[in-house]
């Protein structure tokens, strides 16, 4: 077999684990790297990307996330277009446009989100749970310095999202100012339902940008209603994200991994960003507690970092999402948490109990190491994809 592999040239997570299969199971390959300003027209690409289709007989084109502008190319082919998202949302305006293309077979994590787009009649999108390489991860060891280093109570990876919803909110009026507060307070509340972008009304929407017409007469600027949902979610995760480890910075030791400083986090040992493929792994296998606190828009799906954590045989303290409890046991497996308040009353129990919270971290990791190898998952893409 002989595929041709599209990178986003900033790099992928997820790469040099599934190419690493591709070798192990004979699969040669050729990896095309680009970065698009544009994911739905360059004319540039198209064209570079055609003649490389051109170039040999390939069986498919495969990419960590979706891109429009490969599955058009693909599809002017006939060739396969296999993608495989750790995204959710998908970053992709209007992919409404060409996710239904034949070439397509689109596979998702978040099985919420898998449903949404074959309820619109997009039957090419699959549901497919993330995998994680615990050989690889098994592997690495960490020297005194390195536990030293990265030794804490408490850990989070990730960022503390940098959200439109204050300069949306400006463009309404006193009522959707109201509505959209009170929504957002009702969410906060809610973990493991995202139930905010259906109280996105349509009526709402257009009284929002009717308004905006008014403060900015001629304008052309439309505020879509997935916009304002992302926004929402990215505020009440920030919030979430901010409170939790202030709490928790004021009774433990908590290192937080990120590209930027937020300077709202107080008493935190803030360690900069970490490496996906070196340093990583040992901040999960380092840390006496791993936090998992998930975009609010990610309805149901594992995250990445999840797995990552699992898979590296850390503790996991996560809120509730219902494909963790369907495939790992709480309080066995992991722990999930379903309040700011419980978060906190749970992390300050298990740091005090070390030898169950070992037990709990060995038991995940074995579970993980069984149900979500990319052996498996890879070979029921390629299977549901025709080419094996």
């Amino acid at each position: 077999m002989k595929l041709l592999i599209f990178e986003w040239a900033a790099g992928t997570f997820t790469y040099n684990d599934i190419t690493q299969w591709f070798l192990k199971k004979g699969i040669t390959y050729r990896t095309v790297s680009y970065q698009f300003e544009d994911k739905n027209e360059d004319e540039f690409f198209e064209n570079r990307f055609m003649k490389v289709l051109g170039d040999d007989d390939y069986d498919a084109v495969f990419s960590v996330n979706y891109f429009p502008l490969v599955a058009v190319c693909c599809n002017r082919c006939n060739i396969r277009y296999i993608s495989w998202s750790y995204d959710n949302p998908l970053d992709v305006a209007d992919i409404e446009k060409t996710l239904g293309l034949e070439c397509n077979h689109v596979f998702l994590f978040d099985r919420i989100q898998t449903e949404g787009y074959k309820k619109q009649g997009f039957t090419n999108v699959h549901h497919m749970p993330l995998a994680v390489n615990c050989e690889r991860l098994e592997s690495v060891k960490l020297t005194k310095q390195e536990q030293a280093l990265y030794t804490s109570d408490v850990s989070f990876v990730g960022k503390m999202y940098d959200s439109m919803f204050p300069q949306y909110r400006e463009l309404m009026d006193d009522h959707c100012k109201g509505y959209i507060d009170a929504l957002v307070a009702a969410q906060s509340k809610v973990f493991g339902y995202w139930f905010a972008e259906e109280m996105l009304t349509d009526d709402l929407m257009k009284r929002i940008n009717d308004h905006f017409k008014v403060l900015k007469p001629g304008t052309e600027f439309v505020l879509p209603r997935e916009a304002l949902a992302y926004a929402l979610a990215c505020q009440i995760t920030k919030t979430d994200r901010l409170i939790l480890l202030n709490l928790l910075a004021k009774r433990m030791k908590v290192n937080v991994y990120s590209w930027e400083k937020c300077e709202l986090l107080q008493n935190v040992n803030f360690m900069g960003s970490c490496d996906y493929y070196g340093q990583m792994t040992k901040v999960f296998k380092a840390s006496s507690i791993n936090l998992n606190i998930t975009l609010k828009i990610s309805q149901s799906g594992i995250p990445l970092r999840v797995m990552d954590i699992l898979g590296s045989g850390g503790f996991l303290l996560s809120n509730y999402q219902p494909e963790i409890a369907e495939n790992f046991i709480n309080g066995e497996d992991v722990v999930m948490y379903e309040s700011i308040e419980d978060a906190y009353e749970k992390a300050i129990y298990y740091i005090r109990h070390d030898d169950l919270r070992r037990q709990i971290a060995e038991s995940g990791h074995n579970r993980t190491k069984e149900l979500f190898s990319y052996d498996g998952q890879l070979g029921k893409i390629f299977e549901i994809s025709g080419i094996l």
